[in-house]
């Protein structure tokens, strides 16, 4: 799993925080279930500041050329705070298909 650092940090004001996290199509992934997320779940991520807490607003499934023309809206750095976790998805034995796209809002 890992952040990009060419988007906001988890936390910010203006901006996406993006998260990648790995599927492994047999399990062992850190965002296996990532496309399972609800929307209004809760996503709480750590950092060396503490604990910053996100509420999921939406979880999408994109095929992968759909979510490259996508991409200057789901990882926007102009808007608002929020947090945005990506994975890949649906394995068809060869290579992943999809990517799952959760974009969640910060509690206040």
């Amino acid at each position: 799993m890992g952040w990009w650092s060419g988007g906001a940090p988890p936390g910010a004001t203006v901006g996406s925080a993006i998260i990648a996290g790995h599927t492994v199509h047999d399990g062992g992934g850190a965002f296996d279930n990532l496309d399972r997320l609800h929307r209004g779940a809760t996503v709480v991520v750590t950092t060396r500041n503490g604990r910053i807490t996100y509420v999921a607003k939406s979880v999408t499934n994109y095929p992968k050329r759909s979510l490259a023309r996508q991409a200057a809206r789901v990882f926007d750095q102009t808007g608002p705070g929020r947090l945005v976790l990506v994975t890949c998805e649906d394995w068809n034995g060869e290579t992943y298909l999809s990517n799952a796209v959760v974009i969640a809002e910060p509690v206040n």
